[in-house]
């Protein structure tokens, strides 16, 4: 073999080498936490300045239109990396010649779907009796072909927990996306501003990715030893495919029974009530994913790392639950603008489940740390079928009813039984959950009965006004709650010294 060939392998493998990850670990997370948050938070404040523009230069149809598309879209977006993505991220030793057949792999299944997407577009147009769908969908198919040139680029860096590199990419993709879209909306391009800005996402991403990973793929060869990672993809898309049903199973069966302009107001209520969670939560979840592959080979330590990071996302994610519940009509008047009103007793049921969509992530990504993607995947079945039986009773009272009905099963239903389910998988007992999850929730369920009751006597008239006190109120309130409670304080102290990393460092 040519000495060149073999430099350029041995170089392209050691880019893929996580042994000098496994010492430091705890401040390399805490710093990747730190770097991601302040990432978020620009992505926030874009997807806010993005949803405050596009509200007021379209209409809810519009939103409905484009949203009817993306269920499908979405549908077919889990496929397109086949769970490889994972398998490069979770695999302990994985070599150039594996990932070069596994982004092939992503390349074929993208080119696949988007055909396939075009082709279906029709059939689709035809299910919502709605003409226009038929070019949207085929627009958006785009994003597949895009797409999948980047998945092994995109797991390269996040295997290496090169967090700074992929934050500075998601922002900047990010932002071209949103201004391309802003600029069309404002040249009368109505719904189509809608389909450009996510395909323009795509393209600016997978163009960043390419330039900062400094990996070239070969071409496909055999006898890599790649067929176990195809199994475990397999294993994970299917975990994939099925959650991602459950997810879009409601948006779907609302624009089915209620119209286009009852998805637009679900769509712009559930976009709004998820951005803690899909603009601050799951890029941490990436990192915390990264890391528990790296603490997945010791039970003890992996369940001491999972009841404090479990403890910690419940606080968290309960303050946030309650400000929006107790803000709800005043967030989405600031927001949304006048004509959405019907959107308020929506947001109020969608910002109650997220409580839901932080801990069952969360405890899906342990199994797939610790290899158990095919358990994930029976019990996304299982979650599946308790939806759809929730849905179709919820129907009954129409597009609320079905509201009502997700949200409702999530919290009594899909998220404790997914815990006890769990369990029979990994070295955590349902008491070791209930332990670290229960303060949290006693100081959220105290929260907001008080502030509910101090609205039925103090009720601010300028919502800008009262989204300020009601949000300080409900912070101080709660914390003040979790001090009290020696669990909860611990980790309130155990949080503040990972931020002493971050910061001095």
């Amino acid at each position: 073999m040519p000495q060149s060939l073999i430099k350029s392998k041995y170089q392209d493998d050691k880019l893929l080498s996580v042994t000098h990850l496994r010492s430091g670990l705890k401040e390399r997370a805490v710093k990747s936490v730190g770097i991601t948050v302040f990432a978020q938070f620009l992505k926030l404040a874009l997807q806010v300045t993005s949803i405050t523009v596009m509200a007021r230069l379209l209409e809810p149809t519009d939103f409905g239109l484009v949203a009817m598309v993306t269920v499908f879209t979405g549908f077919a977006l889990q496929f397109m990396e086949g769970g490889l993505s994972m398998a490069t991220v979770q695999r302990d030793q994985i070599n150039h010649a594996q990932v070069s057949n596994l982004f092939w792999v992503n390349f074929g299944l993208g080119s696949g779907l988007c055909i396939l997407s075009m082709l279906l577009a029709p059939q689709v147009a035809r299910l919502y009796e709605e003409p226009r769908l038929t070019l949207v969908m085929i627009a958006m198919s785009l994003t597949f072909l895009i797409g999948g040139l980047s998945v092994q680029h995109d797991a390269i860096l996040k295997r290496q927990m090169r967090f700074r590199t992929i934050s500075r990419i998601d922002v900047t993709s990010m932002a071209v996306g949103i201004a391309t879209g802003i600029l069309a909306a404002l040249n009368g391009l109505g719904y189509w501003s809608l389909v450009i800005s996510p395909v323009m996402t795509f393209f600016a991403k997978t163009v960043m990715r390419w330039c900062y990973a400094g990996w070239v793929p070969s071409l496909m060869s055999r006898g890599s030893g790649v067929r176990p990672l195809l199994k475990f993809g397999a294993n994970i898309t299917g975990a994939n495919f099925i959650g991602y049903l459950v997810t879009n199973l409601t948006p779907f069966a609302v624009g089915y029974f209620g119209g286009a302009q009852s998805m637009g107001l679900y769509n712009r209520a559930n976009t709004l009530t998820s951005i803690p969670s899909s603009q601050i939560l799951s890029p941490i979840i990436n990192v915390i994913q990264s890391a528990l592959t790296r603490v997945a080979y010791s039970p003890d330590r992996l369940r001491c790392v999972v009841l404090s990071l479990m403890s910690k996302i419940a606080i968290v994610t309960m303050i946030v639950t309650v400000t929006m519940f107790v803000t709800a009509d005043w967030l989405v008047y600031v927001l949304l603008g006048k004509g959405w009103e019907d959107a308020i007793a929506i947001f109020k049921v969608l910002s109650l489940s997220t409580i839901v969509t932080p801990i069952t992530t969360f405890t899906a990504i342990i199994l797939v740390a610790t290899g158990k993607a095919k358990a994930l995947m029976k019990w996304r079945v299982i979650t599946l079928c308790i939806l759809l039986i929730s849905i179709l009773i919820g129907s009954y009272w129409g597009f609320i009813g079905i509201v009502f009905a997700y949200g409702f099963s999530g919290f009594f239903i899909r998220m404790p039984f997914f815990l006890v389910y769990s369990t029979k998988y990994q070295p955590i007992k349902i008491f070791d959950y209930v332990k670290s999850l229960a303060p949290a929730f006693l100081c959220a369920t105290f929260t907001l009965f008080i502030l509910i009751l101090l609205r039925h006597f103090y009720n601010p008239t300028n919502p800008y006004y009262g989204i300020f006190q009601f949000s300080v109120l409900s912070i101080c309130t709660y914390f003040l709650l979790c001090l009290a409670i020696k669990s909860t304080r611990s980790q309130i102290v155990d949080g503040l010294r990972m931020l002493r990393i971050l910061l001095f460092t």
